[in-house]
């Protein structure tokens, strides 16, 4: 297959030139030009007959050499998806493997810089009260000396650029981060560490933000849309890995308040039932001898003991709400779940 038809036509045009130069230096020795008319218009013929198959075979191997390079356009965008594809799937696998998403981050980081050039990725997260965002940091360039990731720098979601990502549910390209560092505090450390431009793309699950990816390079201007529309599958599947996680904790503390909402509610059973009993030979003893003094005491230790029996009733109500309570922010977390991944594929995901 010819990359180039440059050279097959320089070859057709060559001997072309090659035949009328043959033919001139057969005439100049014959003589001269034939002048009779029948010999006149033979050689005409054959050279309009020459050049109109010299152009027919340069036009065929354009057309040729176009066409190969729209199969192989078509070959290397292929293969682009593929490789994408690819590296989606080793980041699900390696998603499903771990329930820790910051230590899910570290290893995928270099499977992200695969997809987007970048010289560091970076991973906010939501905390849970929603007025701060806990960074972590991963290099790509070289090997990571941390087996676990650490918490870097805590930022407040008010006046950075993460906050205003997460406010908007879209992605933001940062071209210059110096021209941001006087007015965000974020955008300033990332330029005092000297990096030029930033992709931001929020980690939004079933419209609920808990977070955002972010990549970061030292030249300026890196970034443009079509990097946009790679990463974001990535921070989709980093979004459901997140919600996961708050609901596995959140299902944790559920059964642990469970639990001692259980013991809580047997061990003031158990109590009620004996201050029960305590009040019931008080009354017997009261009724059986009249002594003003015994009478006395055993009120004081009927009214305690209807004390006590009321605090118990209050802890069971207690631990009834503050069941209820977790059991209500586990329904919410888990509305934010995709029940399977047909569920995950027919969901409304964000298009940039």
């Amino acid at each position: 297959m010819f990359r180039d038809h440059c050279a097959p036509l320089w070859v057709i045009w060559g001997l072309v030139v090659l035949f009328g130069a043959v033919e001139a230096a057969a005439w100049i020795m014959a003589g001269g030009i034939p002048t009779r008319p029948l010999v006149l218009v033979q050689v005409v013929m054959a050279w309009v007959v020459i050049l109109v198959l010299a152009s027919l075979a340069t036009q065929r191997l354009g057309t040729l050499a176009e066409r190969i390079r729209d199969h192989e356009s078509t070959h290397q965008r292929t293969l682009g998806e593929i490789e994408h594809l690819q590296t989606q799937n080793a980041m699900l696998e390696i998603i499903a493997r771990s329930v820790d998403v910051a230590l899910a981050f570290q290893g995928l980081a270099p499977k992200i810089a695969l997809l987007v050039p970048c010289d560091r990725v970076g991973l906010a997260l939501l905390n849970e009260t929603g007025d701060e965002l806990q960074t972590y940091t991963a290099r790509v360039a070289e090997d990571e000396r941390r087996v676990r990731p650490r918490p870097e720098i805590v930022f407040k979601v008010d006046q950075t650029v993460l906050g205003g990502v997460l406010r908007s549910r879209e992605a933001l390209i940062v071209p210059d981060v110096s021209a941001a560092a006087a007015d965000f505090l974020d955008a300033n450390v990332l330029h005092t560490s000297g990096f030029g431009s930033a992709l931001i793309v929020p980690l939004v699950s079933k419209g609920r933000a808990v977070g955002t990816l972010n990549l970061v390079q030292r030249a300026r201007n890196a970034y443009r849309p079509e990097h946009v529309r790679a990463i974001q599958p990535i921070a989709e599947v980093f979004a459901v890995a997140v919600i996961a996680q708050q609901l596995q904790v959140a299902l944790g503390k559920f059964r642990t308040m469970e639990a001692m909402s259980e013991l809580t509610l047997s061990i003031a059973t158990e109590i009620n039932s004996a201050l029960q009993i305590i009040i019931g030979h008080c009354d017997l003893l009261e009724r059986g001898y009249p002594d003003p003094n015994l009478q006395r005491d055993l009120a004081t230790v009927v009214r305690q003991a209807q004390r006590i029996s009321g605090l118990l009733e209050k802890m069971r109500a207690a631990a009834n709400e503050r069941m209820k309570e977790v059991e209500a922010a586990v329904t919410i977390t888990q509305e934010g779940i995709p029940s399977s991944p047909e569920a995950f594929a027919s969901s409304p995901r964000l298009e940039v």
